[in-house]
């Protein structure tokens, strides 16, 4: 059954999207160095605004959303560091992103949730026309999430969805899928660093497609996964309550010190 309870505003009746991100400007925007990784330094407005620009310039783009779990396992993978600085698009979405920018006395302007950026450009998509294809988590889920964006955007040009497991014979079924629905927009939404390294793969067979890994977003949109509440939101601590859930992954806890330990030493050598 459909998931009711799982809504997204789309402001459209008292604001004109288009005119707002028309003025908003990049020329500040610039990219700070983490440890030896370059992160985006830019508002959520601003990352829309080059999501836009980039759908109405053409071209293949990947944009990733970066948090200290992913900082520390790239920084010690070098075929992920590899698929990562080719990557257009670094977000800084995790909490920690700020922290360990400030430690370092180079800080960030604005931490920029993933599943908050995804609806931004579900939203622009609307109003532009933007073709989306969804790809990731379970079947049903991915279902769901389909019915609950356009519950929430009912002008919103979906035209393909797809489960995120599959096979290498049913894989390629799925790359053509993506390619005849000649989506602007396709969410990838496998899991850190899978859908990373899927996108690195494929991007070549595209001519004129923004790849976003989304991570378990549509899992969160569909409803199959609770949402960290406002509490753990609003302080950046959604990845402490999906462990406190989640018990088992412990362990990406201990990468996120590892990743602390790293930025300390780094700041104590006078080095980013």
């Amino acid at each position: 059954m459909p998931d009711d309870s799982v809504y997204y505003d789309s402001y459209k009746e008292d604001r004109d999207l288009i005119l707002e991100y028309n003025q908003v400007s990049l020329d500040d925007v610039n990219v700070i160095n983490i440890c030896g990784i370059g992160i985006d330094n830019l508002t959520r407005v601003q990352a829309v605004v080059k999501v836009i620009r980039m759908a109405d310039s053409g071209g293949v783009f990947h944009i990733m959303s970066m948090n200290p779990y992913k900082m520390h396992k790239l920084k010690f993978n070098t075929d992920l560091l590899n698929i990562s600085s080719k990557a257009d698009i670094h977000l800084a979405a995790g909490a920690g992103m700020q922290a360990a920018a400030k430690i370092l006395k180079n800080p960030i302007k604005e931490r920029i949730p993933t599943i908050s950026f995804m609806m931004d450009i579900v939203r622009i998509a609307e109003v532009k026309e933007y073709p989306i294809f969804l790809v990731g988590g379970r079947p049903e889920s991915t279902e769901q999430a389909f019915f609950n964006i356009k519950k929430s955007f009912p002008k919103v040009r979906i035209v393909g969805r797809h489960g995120g497991f599959f096979n290498p014979e049913r894989e390629k079924s799925v790359i053509e899928a993506m390619k005849k629905s000649q989506a602007k927009i396709i969410f990838i939404g496998m899991g850190f660093p899978k859908e990373d390294i899927w996108i690195d793969k494929i991007k070549q067979d595209f001519t004129n497609s923004i790849f976003i890994s989304v991570g378990g977003c549509l899992d969160i949109i569909s409803g199959q996964d609770k949402k960290a509440p406002a509490f753990f939101m609003d302080r950046g601590l959604d990845w402490l309550f999906r462990i406190m859930i989640r018990p088992w992954r412990i362990g990406r806890f201990l990468r996120v010190i590892l990743f602390y330990i790293q930025v300390i030493y780094t700041r104590l050598r006078g080095k980013n």
